[in-house]
C-alpha cells in the first residue's frame, strides 16, 4: 500500500509528467538533428518507460548524484543525436571505448555538431531546475520506487528485440544496455564447446545447410588482368534510382549521375548485394580475406592477424605470390583500426593513408576529401600502370564518412548552386544543423562527381585497359527504408558493380538479380586472375561460377542494432536478438530480397545450439603455427 501511495503521490506524478514532456522535447530535437523518424507505436511505449525511469531518478537523486545525472543526460542525448545522424540508430554502450581513440576524436567528434553539446547539457540542467522548483520535497520511498523501476526496466528490455533502433528511448536504452555490456562485453554468448549442427540428409538439397560455402570456376588465365577494387565508405545500392525503385525503397540520397556513369562505363550493378556487417574494419576484412567479419561487439580479427594470433591467408597475398603488385591506398590514417600493420600481413606491398598527402589541410580530421583523394589516386594508378607487372589496387575513400567533409571548395560550389537554384542567397547560409542529412547528401553528391571524373579519366588514358573494376562499399549506410524499424536487413543493402576486363565479358558473370555478398568479391577476383583453385579456406561464391545450382546460406548482422541474421538463398530468413535467444522468421523473393520481406509463422529453422555454433565457427580464424 505504501508503494501505491508513492506512485499516486502528486509529487511523483508531477515528476513523471515533467520527465515525459522533457523526453518528448528531446525526441523532437533528435528528429530535427538527424532527420530520422521513429515508429510511432514503439516511440510511445519506450518514452513512457523512459519517463518512469527518469522520474524515479529525479525523485531519488540529490546532491552530487544530481550533478552526475545532469552530465550523463546531456552527454547521452548528444551521443544519441550524433549516432542517429551518422548511422540511424542510438549508440551501443559497448562501443564507448572507441570515443577515446585520438583519430576518432579528431575525425568524428570535433566538428560543427559539437555546438549541440552545451545545448543538451543546458536542457538536462533545465530539467533538474524545473523539478526542484515544482517538487521541492520529493517523496523518499527508495526501495519501492527502485523495485518498480527495475520492473519497468526489465519489461522494456524484453519488449524490444533491439535496444538501439530509433524508436528506443535514450534513457531507457542506455540503462537497459548496462547489464549486457557488463556481463557479456563480447556480445554473443559463445560457448567454448562446439556442438554438432544437426543437419539434414545430404540428399535433401532444399534443407541442407551451407553457411560456409565455397564455389569457384577455377579456370586458368593466360593473361591475368589488373584489378581495381574501389570501396566507397557507407555506399548503398539503394541510393541508385533503379535499385531503389526495384525494391520499392525511399532513400534520402539519390545518385542518378553515378548510376548513369556506371552504365556508360559498362558496369553491371547487382540488385541483391548483402553487406555482412557495419563498421569499416568488419567489411574490409571480408572483402580482403574472404571470411566472415567479426560478429562480436569488439571487432578483433584485424588485431588477431596483426599480433600473429591467426593467419587467415588473404586475397592480396595470393595475388602477390603470383607476381602482382598489390597496393592498398585509403584516405584515412592507416593506424586507425591497425590497418598499417594488418594490410602488409594480408599481402599488400604498398600501404598508404592520409599521411601520403602533402598538405596539412588535406589530411585534417579523417583525411583528404574526395575532390583531393581521387585525382591523387588517378596519378598514382597511371604511374603504376607503366610497369610491366599486373597490379591489384584497393581503394577506400573517407569523404562519405561522418562528419562528411567535402572540402571548402566543394562546399562553396554547392552553396552557390543551391543559392542559384532557389533564387535566395540567404538560404545557402542556413546552419547545417537545421538541415538533417544534408551533409550526407552533399558528401554523396561530391563523391558521385569525383568518382565519375576518376573513372572517366582512367578510361580515357588507357589505365583501365585489361582491368577488372569492382565498385563496392565497406558497409552499407542506413536511411534506405522509410520503415527501417519494421523490416530486417535495413542496413545490409550493399553496393556491388562490376566492369570486366573485356567489354563483352559480362555474359560470363552471374545475372544482376543473383544474391551476392561481400564474400563473393575476393572469390570472383581469384577466378578472373586465374587463381580460383587456390582459394584455400576462403568462403564465398565466384560470380563466374555460373553452373552452381545450389542454394547457400549466409550469416549477417548489424552491430549497431545488435541484430543477427541467418539467410537462406531459397527465400528464408531468421532475424535474431544479439544473444540469439529470440528469433522471428521471414520469407522473401530470392530475386528481390530487400523489397519482398514477409513475416512468417514458421518456427526458426535452427536451434539455439546451432545458432551459437554457426557464429562461433564464423568467429574462428586459422591459428598461427
Amino acid at each position: 500500500m505504501k508503494l501505491l501511495a508513492i506512485l499516486s503521490d502528486r509529487r511523483f506524478l508531477v515528476a513523471l509528467l515533467l520527465a515525459w514532456c522533457w523526453l518528448l522535447l528531446i525526441r523532437a530535437a533528435l528528429i530535427l538533428q538527424s532527420g530520422v523518424w521513429p515508429s510511432l507505436t514503439g516511440m510511445i511505449g519506450s518514452d513512457l518507460a523512459g519517463a518512469f525511469i527518469l522520474a524515479v531518478v529525479l525523485t531519488l537523486a540529490h546532491g552530487f548524484a544530481r550533478a552526475i545525472m545532469v552530465a550523463a543526460l546531456g552527454l547521452a542525448v548528444y551521443a544519441a543525436g550524433m549516432h542517429l545522424t551518422a548511422h540511424g540508430t542510438l549508440f551501443q554502450l559497448a562501443f564507448a571505448s572507441k570515443s577515446i581513440d585520438p583519430t576518432f576524436i579528431s575525425g568524428s567528434l570535433i566538428n560543427g555538431y559539437l555546438a549541440l553539446l552545451p545545448l543538451y547539457l543546458f536542457l538536462a540542467w533545465a530539467l533538474h531546475r524545473l523539478h526542484r522548483a515544482m517538487v521541492p520535497k520529493p517523496p523518499r520511498q527508495q526501495t519501492g520506487l527502485m523495485a518498480c523501476s527495475a520492473a519497468v526496466f526489465l519489461s522494456y528490455a524484453m519488449a524490444f528485440p533491439s535496444l538501439t533502433t530509433p524508436a528506443n528511448n535514450v534513457v531507457a536504452s542506455v540503462l537497459a544496455q548496462i547489464p549486457g555490456t557488463a556481463l557479456n562485453p563480447m556480445g554473443t554468448a559463445i560457448s567454448d564447446e562446439a556442438v554438432e549442427i544437426v543437419g539434414t540428409p545430404m540428399d535433401d538439397p532444399d534443407t541442407q545447410l551451407n553457411f560456409f560455402y565455397q564455389r569457384v570456376r577455377g579456370d586458368s588465365v593466360d593473361s591475368p588482368p589488373n584489378v581495381l577494387l574501389i570501396m566507397i565508405e557507407g555506399l548503398s545500392a539503394g541510393y541508385l534510382p533503379e535499385i531503389s525503385q526495384y525494391h520499392d525503397l525511399q532513400p534520402l540520397v539519390t545518385l542518378k549521375d553515378l548510376e548513369g556513369t556506371l552504365k556508360s562505363q559498362g558496369f553491371r550493378v547487382y540488385r541483391n548485394h548483402l553487406s555482412l556487417e557495419r563498421q569499416t574494419d568488419r567489411g574490409t576484412f571480408s572483402i580482403v580475406c574472404g571470411r566472415y567479419p567479426d560478429f562480436r561487439r569488439p571487432s578483433t580479427k584485424l588485431l588477431d592477424v596483426t599480433e600473429e594470433r591467426a593467419t587467415p591467408d588473404c586475397l592480396p597475398a595470393k595475388l602477390r605470390d603470383t607476381g602482382y603488385h598489390t597496393a592498398y591506398w585509403q584516405a584515412a590514417p592507416t593506424n586507425y583500426m591497425q590497418k598499417d600493420a594488418f594490410m602488409p600481413k594480408a599481402g599488400f606491398l604498398d600501404v598508404t593513408g592520409a599521411e601520403a598527402f602533402d598538405s596539412a589541410e588535406d589530411i585534417k580530421g579523417w583525411g583528404p576529401a574526395d575532390p583531393v583523394y581521387f585525382p591523387n589516386i588517378a596519378k598514382r594508378l597511371k604511374q603504376l600502370d607503366q610497369n610491366d607487372t599486373p597490379w591489384f589496387v584497393t581503394l577506400l575513400n573517407i569523404g562519405t564518412h561522418h562528419p562528411f567533409d567535402i572540402g571548402e571548395e566543394a562546399e562553396e560550389n554547392l552553396a552557390k548552386a543551391r543559392a542559384a537554384l532557389e533564387g535566395n542567397t540567404k538560404d545557402s547560409d542556413d546552419p547545417p544543423l537545421l538541415q538533417p542529412q544534408q551533409a550526407r547528401q552533399d558528401a554523396m553528391k561530391v563523391m558521385e562527381t569525383s568518382l565519375g571524373h576518376f573513372l572517366e579519366e582512367l578510361g580515357a588514358n588507357g589505365t583501365l585497359d585489361n582491368t577488372l573494376v569492382i565498385l563496392t562499399s565497406d558497409e552499407s549506410g542506413g536511411f534506405v527504408r522509410a520503415d527501417h524499424e519494421t523490416l530486417p536487413l535495413n542496413s545490409n543493402l550493399g553496393m556491388l558493380a562490376i566492369r570486366p576486363p573485356g567489354p563483352s565479358d559480362l555474359t560470363e558473370y552471374a545475372s544482376e538479380n543473383t544474391i551476392t555478398a561481400q564474400l563473393d568479391i575476393p572469390m570472383t577476383i581469384l577466378d578472373v586472375t586465374g587463381r580460383g583453385k587456390y582459394a584455400g579456406n576462403m568462403i564465398g561464391r565466384s560470380l563466374l561460377a555460373l553452373n552452381d545450382k545450389k542454394n547457400r546460406d549466409i550469416l549477417l548482422a548489424d552491430t549497431y542494432t545488435g541484430l543477427k541474421y541467418f539467410l537462406r538463398e531459397k527465400g528464408e530468413l531468421m532475424a535474431c536478438t544479439e544473444l540469439l535467444a529470440r528469433c522471428t522468421s521471414w520469407t522473401f523473393d530470392p530475386n528481390r530480397v530487400f523489397g519482398s520481406f514477409q513475416e512468417a509463422d514458421t518456427p526458426p529453422f535452427l536451434t539455439l545450439d546451432e545458432r551459437l555454433t554457426l557464429f562461433k565457427n564464423a568467429t574462428t580464424l586459422t591459428p598461427s603455427d
